[in-house]
């Protein structure tokens, strides 16, 4: 009898100190570092590549930020789509559409190119649009499930893995409400640029087509200041 109070003492400790470990774990601080590590809270320009395997299609395209509720795209590769702009503010989104010679109203979970969305590039942060829990960890990596905190963003819910040792981000599945995979990113190309290692190569692929694949790359990171005026609709046909 005393054997199996013992044992029972011990399993009962055990898991009153995994309970205190996983409280002592800041679920939010885990994923702002995460954000700040995939792109800067500072306004921003970039110059991105989308590649997509099978139609061997590439898109290039210039991404200007203020801070991060204000992003601007610019089309510029390929031809044909040259014009083709976009505008986030907040959490509404416009595109232009050239032979229409007017801008209308787009969403962020719409395709952009390949498997990549509208908000893939132009809405990189999680933290503040999401809810974060701890949905269990290993020795290398917290899983941390994420829910939208509103309507209107890119994906309802994602499941992200961070790397413990450096808080980079290693990988996201990206589900529909009701918990189903849709997508799959690994973030990988680990480069210093702008004061931090920062990933300059996601990888994301169809749930269900393996085989639809695109990789996004970060071909130019650079912190800049823009005017006001180019977060504007009037900006959108220049």
């Amino acid at each position: 009898m005393k054997k199996f109070f013992l044992l029972f003492g011990v399993a009962s400790s055990f898991v009153l100190f995994s309970s205190a470990l996983a409280a002592e774990v800041d679920v939010d601080e885990i994923l702002k570092k995460a954000d700040n590590i995939r792109n800067p809270a500072e306004s921003f320009f970039m110059r991105v590549e989308v590649a997509d395997t099978g139609a061997d299609a590439r898109s290039v395209f210039e991404v200007s930020t203020g801070g991060r509720d204000k992003t601007f795209i610019r089309t510029l590769e390929p031809a044909r789509d040259k014009g083709h702009n976009l505008l986030m503010l907040g959490d509404d989104m416009w595109a232009y559409i050239p032979n229409m010679k007017r801008s209308v109203r787009v969403s962020m979970n719409q395709k952009l190119s390949g498997q990549s969305a509208n908000g893939d590039i132009s809405r990189m942060r999680w933290y503040g649009d999401y809810s974060a829990k701890m949905e269990k960890q290993t020795d290398k990596e917290w899983i941390l499930a994420l829910s939208a905190s509103r309507k209107g963003l890119t994906y309802d819910r994602i499941l992200a893995k961070v790397d413990k040792a450096t808080g980079r981000p290693v990988s996201a599945e990206y589900q529909t409400i009701a918990g189903k995979a849709l997508k799959r990113a690994t973030f990988g190309g680990y480069k210093m640029d702008e004061g931090a290692v920062r990933p300059h190569e996601i990888l994301i692929q169809d749930a269900i087509r393996s085989k639809e694949v695109s990789t996004i790359r970060i071909l130019q990171m650079q912190v800049k200041n823009f005017s006001a005026s180019t977060f504007s609709q009037a900006a959108l046909s220049e």
